[in-house]
């Protein structure tokens, strides 16, 4: 019976059928493959039923992935490839995406950045708060699509995730014009004196969240 096997420093056999109806087989490391297949064997029985309930019931998944599309992550472009993987990862300009999470689609990979923002951007505005010599009070993340950052009047700040597919330096000055409003409430010159001291190019990196905000999304 064919299944799709990832090992792990667990103890047991475990099997699941994915709502694809892909026979998905969770077993130790150590253990030699004839045992899983005899394994697997024995439930066989099991595993048809299942599979047979995946193939009746067939799970209409939106926004799926496929191989060939193409998403940003800090500014460069990686091409879609579905393998066996155990996560999504990146190498050598390939998104490598793990086919038994494919019944997911887009969701999985929206989870991912999402992850990925939370870890790139909170790095980056610990560093600028350090070197502008400022505090903020904490940060959250969101989705909204008329802004990519705001500074509250508390100095909570909240970033708009898909900053992680813009290269570094425009993600950087997002980072840097939020803490900025830390010192300055406003957009008065005292504002953009700020910005400049850390941003001197701001105004090409303006330019170029307005002129490829297509690239960043997932469609």
């Amino acid at each position: 019976m064919k299944y799709e096997l990832f090992r792990s420093h667990r103890r047991s056999i475990l099997i699941q059928i994915a709502p694809t109806g892909a026979v998905v087989v969770k077993a130790p490391t150590l253990l030699p493959k004839f045992l899983i297949d005899q394994f697997v064997e024995s439930k066989k029985e099991w595993i048809e039923k299942k599979v047979a309930v995946t193939q009746k019931f067939p799970l209409k998944i939106k926004h799926a992935i496929e191989d060939g599309d193409i998403y940003y992550y800090l500014g460069n472009p990686y091409v879609v490839t579905i393998d066996l993987g155990r996560q999504i990862t990146l190498d050598k300009g390939k998104l490598h995406y793990p086919k038994h999470l494919l019944f997911r689609g887009k969701v999985e990979l929206t989870n991912w950045y999402v992850k990925e923002a939370k870890r790139i951007i909170t790095e980056r505005v610990n560093f600028y708060a350090n070197a502008m010599n400022t505090a903020y009070k904490n940060i959250t993340y969101s989705d909204t699509s008329s802004k990519w950052g705001s500074c509250a009047p508390n100095n909570a700040l909240q970033f708009n995730w898909r900053l992680v597919m813009a290269p570094i330096l425009v993600l950087d000055y997002v980072v840097v014009h939020e803490l900025s409003h830390t010192k300055e409430k406003n957009h008065g010159p005292k504002f953009w004196k700020i910005v400049a001291a850390y941003k001197p190019a701001y105004k090409q990196y303006i330019k170029w969240l307005k002129t490829n905000s297509n690239k960043l999304q997932i469609v």
